[in-house]
Protein backbone atom coordinates (compact mmCIF):
# COMPACT_ATOMS: atom_id res chain seq x y z
CA UNK A 1 0.00 0.00 0.00
CA UNK A 2 1.01 3.51 -0.50
CA UNK A 3 -0.11 7.07 0.85
CA UNK A 4 -1.42 9.50 -1.83
CA UNK A 5 -2.71 12.56 0.06
CA UNK A 6 -3.74 10.92 3.21
CA UNK A 7 -5.58 8.49 1.04
CA UNK A 8 -4.59 4.85 1.36
CA UNK A 9 -3.95 4.02 -2.26
CA UNK A 10 -4.18 -0.16 -2.81
CA UNK A 11 -1.81 -1.95 -5.15
CA UNK A 12 -3.26 -2.57 -8.58
CA UNK A 13 -3.22 -5.99 -10.26
CA UNK A 14 -1.57 -5.80 -13.18
CA UNK A 15 -2.91 -7.98 -16.53
CA UNK A 16 0.25 -7.99 -19.93
CA UNK A 17 -1.61 -9.21 -23.10
CA UNK A 18 1.13 -10.31 -25.10
CA UNK A 19 0.13 -11.23 -28.55
CA UNK A 20 2.26 -13.11 -31.01
CA UNK A 21 1.36 -12.74 -35.15
CA UNK A 22 3.22 -14.77 -37.35
CA UNK A 23 3.13 -16.24 -40.65
CA UNK A 24 5.93 -19.02 -42.60
CA UNK A 25 8.39 -17.55 -44.42
CA UNK A 26 7.03 -18.50 -48.45
CA UNK A 27 3.14 -18.89 -47.24
CA UNK A 28 0.74 -17.45 -50.00
CA UNK A 29 -0.09 -13.85 -49.86
CA UNK A 30 -3.64 -14.70 -49.58
CA UNK A 31 -3.40 -16.39 -46.68
CA UNK A 32 -1.41 -13.64 -44.83
CA UNK A 33 -4.31 -11.10 -46.57
CA UNK A 34 -6.99 -13.20 -45.16
CA UNK A 35 -5.11 -13.09 -41.59
CA UNK A 36 -4.77 -9.43 -41.41
CA UNK A 37 -8.48 -8.92 -42.22
CA UNK A 38 -9.86 -11.22 -39.89
CA UNK A 39 -7.25 -10.65 -37.32
CA UNK A 40 -4.59 -8.13 -37.11
CA UNK A 41 -6.36 -5.42 -38.58
CA UNK A 42 -9.86 -5.97 -36.66
CA UNK A 43 -7.94 -6.56 -33.51
CA UNK A 44 -5.99 -2.76 -33.65
CA UNK A 45 -8.96 -1.43 -34.67
CA UNK A 46 -10.82 -2.58 -31.44
CA UNK A 47 -8.06 -1.98 -29.16
CA UNK A 48 -7.77 1.99 -30.80
CA UNK A 49 -11.95 2.40 -29.33
CA UNK A 50 -10.34 1.52 -25.44
CA UNK A 51 -7.70 4.29 -25.38
CA UNK A 52 -6.87 2.70 -21.31
CA UNK A 53 -5.98 -0.46 -22.92
CA UNK A 54 -2.31 -1.22 -22.81
CA UNK A 55 -0.72 -4.03 -24.23
CA UNK A 56 2.26 -6.14 -25.89
CA UNK A 57 2.46 -6.97 -29.51
CA UNK A 58 4.95 -8.79 -31.47
CA UNK A 59 5.09 -9.26 -35.89
CA UNK A 60 7.87 -11.23 -37.16
CA UNK A 61 9.99 -9.68 -40.14
CA UNK A 62 7.18 -11.54 -42.52
CA UNK A 63 4.45 -9.37 -41.06
CA UNK A 64 6.21 -6.64 -41.58
CA UNK A 65 7.38 -6.47 -45.07
CA UNK A 66 3.65 -7.92 -45.58
CA UNK A 67 2.59 -4.63 -44.12
CA UNK A 68 4.69 -2.77 -45.97
CA UNK A 69 3.93 -3.97 -49.21
CA UNK A 70 0.36 -3.94 -48.80
CA UNK A 71 -1.02 -1.96 -46.16
CA UNK A 72 1.25 0.85 -45.00
CA UNK A 73 -1.19 2.65 -43.37
CA UNK A 74 -1.09 -0.80 -40.89
CA UNK A 75 1.75 0.47 -39.75
CA UNK A 76 1.01 4.19 -39.55
CA UNK A 77 -1.79 2.70 -36.91
CA UNK A 78 1.22 0.62 -34.77
CA UNK A 79 3.62 4.40 -34.94
CA UNK A 80 0.56 6.19 -33.40
CA UNK A 81 -0.26 3.37 -30.59
CA UNK A 82 3.58 3.04 -29.48
CA UNK A 83 4.25 6.86 -29.55
CA UNK A 84 1.51 7.26 -26.78
CA UNK A 85 2.97 4.32 -24.51
CA UNK A 86 -0.23 2.25 -25.36
CA UNK A 87 1.74 -0.72 -26.61
CA UNK A 88 5.04 -2.23 -26.61
CA UNK A 89 6.32 -3.69 -29.72
CA UNK A 90 8.88 -7.04 -29.30
CA UNK A 91 11.53 -7.62 -31.13
CA UNK A 92 13.18 -11.80 -31.78
CA UNK A 93 13.92 -13.79 -34.61
CA UNK A 94 12.89 -11.73 -37.84
CA UNK A 95 12.11 -14.71 -39.36
CA UNK A 96 10.70 -16.89 -36.16
CA UNK A 97 13.57 -19.12 -36.19
CA UNK A 98 14.41 -21.31 -33.42
CA UNK A 99 17.39 -19.52 -32.17
CA UNK A 100 18.96 -22.34 -29.88
CA UNK A 101 19.72 -24.58 -32.95
CA UNK A 102 21.45 -21.58 -35.00
CA UNK A 103 24.65 -20.75 -34.90
CA UNK A 104 25.69 -18.24 -32.68
CA UNK A 105 26.21 -15.23 -35.28
CA UNK A 106 23.00 -15.81 -36.95
CA UNK A 107 21.20 -15.99 -33.11
CA UNK A 108 22.01 -12.35 -32.46
CA UNK A 109 21.90 -11.30 -36.23
CA UNK A 110 18.07 -12.42 -36.43
CA UNK A 111 17.22 -10.72 -33.55
CA UNK A 112 18.83 -7.36 -34.12
CA UNK A 113 17.37 -7.75 -37.99
CA UNK A 114 14.09 -7.12 -36.72
CA UNK A 115 14.84 -5.03 -34.27
CA UNK A 116 16.28 -2.60 -36.61
CA UNK A 117 12.90 -3.40 -38.91
CA UNK A 118 10.92 -2.03 -35.72
CA UNK A 119 12.93 1.31 -35.16
CA UNK A 120 13.25 2.12 -39.07
CA UNK A 121 9.29 1.50 -39.61
CA UNK A 122 7.66 2.20 -36.38
CA UNK A 123 10.25 4.45 -34.57
CA UNK A 124 10.77 2.23 -31.52
CA UNK A 125 13.41 0.61 -29.97
CA UNK A 126 11.89 -2.69 -28.61
CA UNK A 127 14.02 -3.80 -25.30
CA UNK A 128 11.61 -7.44 -25.18
CA UNK A 129 11.90 -10.04 -27.56
CA UNK A 130 9.36 -13.02 -28.19
CA UNK A 131 11.02 -16.62 -28.12
CA UNK A 132 9.94 -18.79 -30.90
CA UNK A 133 7.59 -21.39 -29.68
CA UNK A 134 9.07 -20.18 -26.47
CA UNK A 135 11.85 -23.11 -27.05
CA UNK A 136 14.15 -21.89 -24.02
CA UNK A 137 17.61 -23.59 -23.14
CA UNK A 138 19.94 -21.77 -20.92
CA UNK A 139 23.03 -20.47 -22.77
CA UNK A 140 20.47 -18.51 -24.48
CA UNK A 141 20.72 -15.86 -21.58
CA UNK A 142 24.38 -14.44 -23.19
CA UNK A 143 22.64 -14.46 -26.35
CA UNK A 144 19.73 -12.20 -25.66
CA UNK A 145 21.77 -9.98 -23.74
CA UNK A 146 24.28 -9.75 -26.59
CA UNK A 147 21.57 -9.03 -28.96
CA UNK A 148 20.32 -6.11 -27.05
CA UNK A 149 17.45 -7.29 -25.36
CA UNK A 150 16.59 -7.02 -21.57
CA UNK A 151 13.93 -9.40 -21.18
CA UNK A 152 11.70 -12.09 -22.77
CA UNK A 153 8.34 -13.64 -21.92
CA UNK A 154 8.21 -17.84 -21.67
CA UNK A 155 5.57 -20.40 -20.12
CA UNK A 156 5.04 -20.86 -16.83
CA UNK A 157 5.75 -24.69 -17.18
CA UNK A 158 9.01 -24.00 -17.30
CA UNK A 159 9.14 -22.42 -14.36
CA UNK A 160 7.07 -24.77 -12.07
CA UNK A 161 9.68 -27.13 -13.86
CA UNK A 162 12.41 -25.62 -12.47
CA UNK A 163 10.10 -25.97 -8.86
CA UNK A 164 8.06 -22.86 -8.40
CA UNK A 165 4.85 -22.90 -7.80
CA UNK A 166 1.54 -20.52 -8.77
CA UNK A 167 2.05 -18.12 -5.64
CA UNK A 168 5.37 -17.30 -7.23
CA UNK A 169 4.93 -16.85 -10.37
CA UNK A 170 2.95 -13.40 -10.14
CA UNK A 171 5.97 -11.26 -11.20
CA UNK A 172 9.44 -11.52 -13.12
CA UNK A 173 12.84 -13.07 -12.26
CA UNK A 174 16.27 -12.74 -13.55
CA UNK A 175 18.24 -15.01 -15.09
CA UNK A 176 22.14 -14.99 -17.03
CA UNK A 177 24.72 -16.63 -18.84
CA UNK A 178 28.13 -16.05 -17.68
CA UNK A 179 27.35 -12.53 -16.53
CA UNK A 180 24.56 -11.50 -18.76
CA UNK A 181 21.50 -10.72 -17.56
CA UNK A 182 18.05 -11.35 -19.04
CA UNK A 183 14.71 -10.43 -17.37
CA UNK A 184 12.08 -13.22 -17.76
CA UNK A 185 8.55 -13.45 -17.63
CA UNK A 186 6.10 -16.53 -17.32
CA UNK A 187 2.95 -16.75 -19.30
CA UNK A 188 -0.33 -18.22 -17.71
CA UNK A 189 -1.05 -21.31 -19.31
CA UNK A 190 -4.67 -21.41 -17.87
CA UNK A 191 -5.45 -17.88 -19.38
CA UNK A 192 -4.14 -18.90 -22.71
CA UNK A 193 -6.62 -22.10 -22.09
CA UNK A 194 -9.11 -19.15 -20.99
CA UNK A 195 -8.94 -16.11 -23.70
CA UNK A 196 -10.46 -15.87 -26.03
CA UNK A 197 -12.44 -19.12 -25.49
CA UNK A 198 -14.46 -18.64 -22.43
CA UNK A 199 -16.64 -15.94 -21.27
CA UNK A 200 -14.58 -12.57 -20.71
CA UNK A 201 -15.96 -12.28 -16.89
CA UNK A 202 -13.74 -16.18 -16.26
CA UNK A 203 -10.56 -14.05 -17.24
CA UNK A 204 -11.50 -10.95 -14.36
CA UNK A 205 -12.38 -13.29 -12.43
CA UNK A 206 -8.85 -15.30 -12.57
CA UNK A 207 -7.12 -11.57 -11.74
CA UNK A 208 -9.87 -11.10 -9.00
CA UNK A 209 -7.67 -14.03 -7.17
CA UNK A 210 -4.11 -12.07 -7.66
CA UNK A 211 -5.82 -8.63 -5.74
CA UNK A 212 -3.33 -7.64 -2.85
CA UNK A 213 -3.31 -5.02 -0.15
CA UNK A 214 0.95 -5.67 0.38
CA UNK A 215 2.08 -5.19 -3.49
CA UNK A 216 1.20 -5.21 -6.78
CA UNK A 217 1.26 -8.49 -8.64
CA UNK A 218 1.13 -9.70 -12.37
CA UNK A 219 -0.28 -11.84 -14.35
CA UNK A 220 0.72 -12.27 -18.63
CA UNK A 221 -1.25 -14.21 -21.40
CA UNK A 222 1.28 -14.32 -23.91
CA UNK A 223 0.01 -16.17 -27.00
CA UNK A 224 -0.71 -16.18 -30.88
CA UNK A 225 -3.12 -13.43 -32.29
CA UNK A 226 -4.49 -15.81 -34.74
CA UNK A 227 -6.36 -17.05 -32.43
CA UNK A 228 -7.96 -13.83 -31.87
CA UNK A 229 -9.99 -14.01 -35.44
CA UNK A 230 -8.49 -16.65 -37.65
CA UNK A 231 -8.32 -20.02 -35.40
CA UNK A 232 -11.84 -21.80 -36.34
CA UNK A 233 -14.96 -20.20 -35.21
CA UNK A 234 -12.97 -17.24 -33.54
CA UNK A 235 -13.69 -14.33 -35.77
CA UNK A 236 -17.36 -14.86 -34.84
CA UNK A 237 -16.58 -15.16 -31.14
CA UNK A 238 -14.17 -12.58 -30.94
CA UNK A 239 -15.81 -9.67 -33.23
CA UNK A 240 -18.82 -10.49 -34.61
CA UNK A 241 -20.21 -11.25 -30.92
CA UNK A 242 -17.62 -8.83 -29.55
CA UNK A 243 -15.15 -10.89 -26.91
CA UNK A 244 -12.62 -8.33 -27.37
CA UNK A 245 -14.61 -5.49 -26.83
CA UNK A 246 -16.35 -6.48 -23.66
CA UNK A 247 -13.49 -8.10 -22.30
CA UNK A 248 -11.82 -4.92 -22.68
CA UNK A 249 -14.49 -2.89 -21.49
CA UNK A 250 -14.62 -5.05 -18.14
CA UNK A 251 -10.98 -4.39 -17.53
CA UNK A 252 -11.68 -0.36 -17.84
CA UNK A 253 -14.68 -1.11 -15.57
CA UNK A 254 -12.53 -2.69 -12.89
CA UNK A 255 -9.79 -0.21 -12.99
CA UNK A 256 -10.05 0.28 -9.50
CA UNK A 257 -8.01 -2.37 -8.67
CA UNK A 258 -6.89 -3.79 -12.46
CA UNK A 259 -4.63 -2.32 -15.14
CA UNK A 260 -3.39 -3.34 -17.86
CA UNK A 261 0.40 -2.45 -18.31
CA UNK A 262 3.81 -3.58 -21.09
CA UNK A 263 6.42 -5.59 -19.69
CA UNK A 264 8.97 -2.46 -19.81
CA UNK A 265 6.43 -0.49 -17.92
CA UNK A 266 5.96 -3.32 -15.19
CA UNK A 267 9.96 -3.45 -15.43
CA UNK A 268 10.39 0.44 -14.26
CA UNK A 269 7.64 -0.12 -11.52
CA UNK A 270 8.55 -3.12 -9.59
CA UNK A 271 11.44 -5.40 -8.89
CA UNK A 272 12.45 -9.23 -9.36
CA UNK A 273 11.06 -11.85 -7.42
CA UNK A 274 14.00 -13.73 -7.35
CA UNK A 275 16.56 -15.27 -9.65
CA UNK A 276 15.93 -18.36 -11.51
CA UNK A 277 17.69 -21.12 -14.04
CA UNK A 278 15.50 -22.17 -16.07
CA UNK A 279 15.56 -26.14 -17.79
CA UNK A 280 15.70 -26.55 -21.57
CA UNK A 281 11.89 -26.36 -21.98
CA UNK A 282 8.66 -25.42 -24.45
CA UNK A 283 5.31 -25.48 -23.67
CA UNK A 284 3.80 -29.00 -22.55
CA UNK A 285 2.23 -30.02 -26.10
CA UNK A 286 5.61 -29.34 -27.52
CA UNK A 287 7.17 -31.96 -25.32
CA UNK A 288 4.60 -34.56 -26.38
CA UNK A 289 5.04 -34.21 -30.08
CA UNK A 290 8.65 -34.14 -29.58
CA UNK A 291 8.82 -37.68 -28.76
CA UNK A 292 9.15 -40.65 -30.93
CA UNK A 293 5.86 -42.10 -32.16
CA UNK A 294 5.68 -45.40 -29.78
CA UNK A 295 7.00 -42.72 -26.70
CA UNK A 296 4.09 -40.17 -27.73
CA UNK A 297 1.74 -42.61 -27.21
CA UNK A 298 2.89 -43.74 -24.22
CA UNK A 299 3.09 -40.81 -22.50
CA UNK A 300 -0.36 -39.95 -23.71
CA UNK A 301 -1.26 -42.86 -22.09
CA UNK A 302 0.53 -41.67 -19.24
CA UNK A 303 -0.88 -38.59 -18.79
CA UNK A 304 -4.38 -39.75 -19.08
CA UNK A 305 -4.08 -42.03 -16.27
CA UNK A 306 -3.22 -39.10 -13.86
CA UNK A 307 -5.00 -36.58 -15.38
CA UNK A 308 -8.17 -37.00 -13.04
CA UNK A 309 -5.68 -38.16 -10.25
CA UNK A 310 -5.65 -36.12 -6.50
CA UNK A 311 -2.73 -33.78 -6.81
CA UNK A 312 -2.13 -33.85 -10.80
CA UNK A 313 -1.76 -30.09 -10.51
CA UNK A 314 0.93 -30.65 -8.20
CA UNK A 315 2.12 -33.37 -10.44
CA UNK A 316 2.06 -31.93 -13.86
CA UNK A 317 5.42 -29.83 -14.10
CA UNK A 318 7.28 -33.28 -13.26
CA UNK A 319 5.54 -35.26 -16.34
CA UNK A 320 8.15 -33.79 -19.36
CA UNK A 321 8.27 -34.82 -22.84
CA UNK A 322 11.00 -34.57 -25.21
CA UNK A 323 13.12 -31.30 -26.39
CA UNK A 324 12.70 -29.25 -30.19
CA UNK A 325 15.68 -30.87 -31.01
CA UNK A 326 14.11 -34.15 -31.24
CA UNK A 327 12.80 -33.45 -34.18
CA UNK A 328 15.96 -33.62 -35.52
CA UNK A 329 15.78 -37.35 -35.12
CA UNK A 330 12.65 -38.06 -34.97
CA UNK A 331 12.42 -36.95 -38.93
CA UNK A 332 15.32 -37.89 -40.84
CA UNK A 333 14.65 -34.77 -43.05
CA UNK A 334 13.75 -32.02 -40.66
CA UNK A 335 18.08 -32.97 -39.75
CA UNK A 336 18.85 -33.11 -43.25
CA UNK A 337 17.40 -29.43 -43.60
CA UNK A 338 19.05 -27.82 -40.35
CA UNK A 339 22.50 -29.59 -41.60
CA UNK A 340 22.11 -28.08 -44.66
CA UNK A 341 21.23 -24.66 -43.24
CA UNK A 342 24.15 -25.11 -40.99
CA UNK A 343 26.33 -25.76 -44.23
CA UNK A 344 25.08 -22.63 -45.85
CA UNK A 345 25.66 -20.29 -42.96
CA UNK A 346 28.98 -21.30 -42.71
CA UNK A 347 29.56 -20.74 -46.61
CA UNK A 348 27.43 -17.18 -46.13
CA UNK A 349 29.51 -15.60 -43.38
CA UNK A 350 32.72 -17.38 -45.34
CA UNK A 351 31.92 -15.22 -47.95
CA UNK A 352 30.90 -11.81 -46.82
CA UNK A 353 34.43 -11.98 -45.19
CA UNK A 354 35.96 -13.03 -48.15
CA UNK A 355 34.52 -10.40 -50.67
CA UNK A 356 34.14 -7.56 -48.19
CA UNK A 357 30.98 -6.70 -50.34
CA UNK A 358 32.41 -7.39 -53.55
CA UNK A 359 32.90 -10.27 -55.66
CA UNK A 360 35.75 -11.82 -57.60
CA UNK A 361 36.21 -9.24 -60.43
CA UNK A 362 35.95 -6.48 -57.59
CA UNK A 363 31.80 -5.36 -58.43
CA UNK A 364 29.75 -4.58 -55.83
CA UNK A 365 27.72 -6.92 -54.33
CA UNK A 366 24.85 -6.73 -51.43
CA UNK A 367 25.88 -8.90 -48.62
CA UNK A 368 22.78 -7.86 -46.49
CA UNK A 369 20.86 -9.61 -49.67
CA UNK A 370 22.78 -13.02 -48.81
CA UNK A 371 22.33 -12.69 -45.63
CA UNK A 372 18.35 -12.20 -45.39
CA UNK A 373 17.86 -15.22 -47.11
CA UNK A 374 19.97 -17.06 -44.91
CA UNK A 375 18.00 -15.83 -42.34
CA UNK A 376 14.71 -17.04 -44.12
CA UNK A 377 15.84 -20.38 -44.72
CA UNK A 378 16.18 -20.54 -40.77
CA UNK A 379 11.85 -19.81 -39.86
CA UNK A 380 11.22 -22.57 -38.07
CA UNK A 381 7.55 -23.82 -39.51
CA UNK A 382 8.79 -26.37 -41.80
CA UNK A 383 11.62 -27.94 -39.31
CA UNK A 384 8.61 -29.95 -37.49
CA UNK A 385 5.19 -30.46 -36.65
CA UNK A 386 2.37 -28.58 -34.78
CA UNK A 387 -1.27 -28.95 -34.65
CA UNK A 388 -1.26 -26.24 -38.08
CA UNK A 389 1.29 -28.53 -39.95
CA UNK A 390 5.23 -28.37 -40.94
CA UNK A 391 7.22 -31.07 -42.00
Amino acid sequence: MKETRGLIEMPKVQFVLAIHNHQPVGNFEFVAEDAYQKSYLPFISVLERHPKIKLVIHYTGILYHFFEKHHPDFIDKLKTLSAAGRVEILSGGIYEPILSVLPDNDKIGQIRALTDIIRKKIGYEARGMWLAERVWEPHLSKIIADAGISHVVVDDCHFKMAGLHDDELDGYYITEELNSLVRIFPGSERLRYLIPFHRPEETIELLALLRSSERSRLLVMADDGEKFGVWPETFHTVYEEGWLERIFTLIEQNSEWLETTTFTGYLAKEPPRGRIYLPTSSYMEMGEWALPHRAMKEYEDAVAKVKNAPGFGILKPFIRGGIWRNFLVKYSESNHLHKRMMMVSQKVHDAVKISDGQDVKGNRVSTSRMIDHLYQSQCNDAYWHGVFGGL
